[in-house]
């Protein structure tokens, strides 16, 4: 996941970290969030102001969390 105040929400950095992160043997989930305009995505207290966003991020915390369980 990444987020950034530009419109590509930090695409183009996330694409490579997963570069790097894949080369050196890290499992890399094939899912990815970006959000853009961070500025106005979230409220003050942090938290995402979309609805679609938020359960965007959730599910692919889920999917993170059943990977996670699956390797201990």
């Amino acid at each position: 996941m990444s987020t950034s105040p530009g419109g590509m929400g930090g695409l183009r950095g996330l694409i490579h970290v997963r570069a790097i992160l894949g080369n050196i043997g890290v499992l890399v989930l094939p899912d990815q969030k970006a959000i853009s305009n961070a500025y106005q995505a979230f409220d003050q207290n942090g938290n995402l102001i979309d609805e679609t966003q938020q359960a965007a991020v959730k599910q692919l915390g889920s999917k993170l969390a059943t990977v996670l369980a699956k390797l201990a």
